[in-house]
């Protein structure tokens, strides 16, 4: 498998975590010395607070997907590894950040970097939260409907890519729903799309491989490569 990420975009979102970060505590740090010598300047402190709550909250966020490691794109790859050298991994590159495309299709993979108990019950997803990550402390947004999320992805990466590439030789786009932290406990009732542990993906491509009965040529995976891609396929 060889492997492709957007490095630009890795860097700049740790940076915009590391100054979301700083900057929110700097902010917090000037309300309260405000507070203490200026009282009677209760707005400035209140402002402060919110502006250092916002700042701390996106920098939390951008440090659980950007700066923590492992990151989603480092788990997808090393869970992927050892797979077929026909396949491509795209991280950060196209309109879904995780695009698998090989002689079995296109596949996008949804990341999770959820922690703790994870259930779905055929109705409703549920995650137990402390109030810390209730507040968006935690650095992951709360969980709304991953199966509905993952279509659209779908839906959205088709009608990008048929303006690339002839709608009527673009392979089956397949979603996966992938919790890449090992600290979550899954129990989810069948769905739509498959929902996985990151260790649980290799198997699942390599039973797609197995089953599948229609494979992609490899000029017409180049050229799907060269439509997704563009110009900045001569550069990775």
């Amino acid at each position: 498998m060889q492997v492709f990420i957007n490095e630009r975009k890795v860097k700049m979102n740790r940076e915009i975590g590391r100054w979301a970060s700083l900057g929110g505590l700097a902010v917090l740090v000037v309300g309260m010395i405000v507070s203490l010598r200026s009282p009677q300047l209760i707005w400035v402190s209140m402002l402060s607070l919110l502006v250092g709550f916002v700042g701390s909250t996106v920098g939390a966020y951008y440090a659980n997907h950007w700066t923590r490691s492992p990151r989603a794109d480092e788990v997808l790859t090393q869970a992927l590894k050892g797979i077929s050298n026909q396949y491509h991994l795209y991280h950060y590159l196209l309109p879904a950040s995780h695009v698998l495309l090989g002689p079995t299709g296109l596949f996008l993979f949804r990341a999770y970097l959820h922690e703790g108990p994870v259930t779905y019950d055929g109705k409703k997803w549920r995650q137990k939260r402390s109030l810390l990550r209730s507040l968006g402390f935690g650095g992951t947004e709360a969980l709304a409907d991953p199966v509905q999320d993952a279509h659209y992805d779908v839906q959205r990466f088709r009608r990008w890519l048929a303006q690339r590439y002839p709608d009527d030789k673009i392979p089956e786009i397949v979603p996966f729903i992938v919790f890449v932290r090992d600290g979550v406990e899954l129990n989810v009732a069948d769905t739509e799309v498959p929902v996985l542990r990151s260790k649980q993906l290799k198997a699942a491509m390599r039973r797609i491989d197995r089953e599948s009965k229609e494979v992609v040529g490899e000029q017409d995976l180049y050229e799907i490569e060269r439509a997704m891609l563009g110009s900045r396929i001569d550069e990775l």
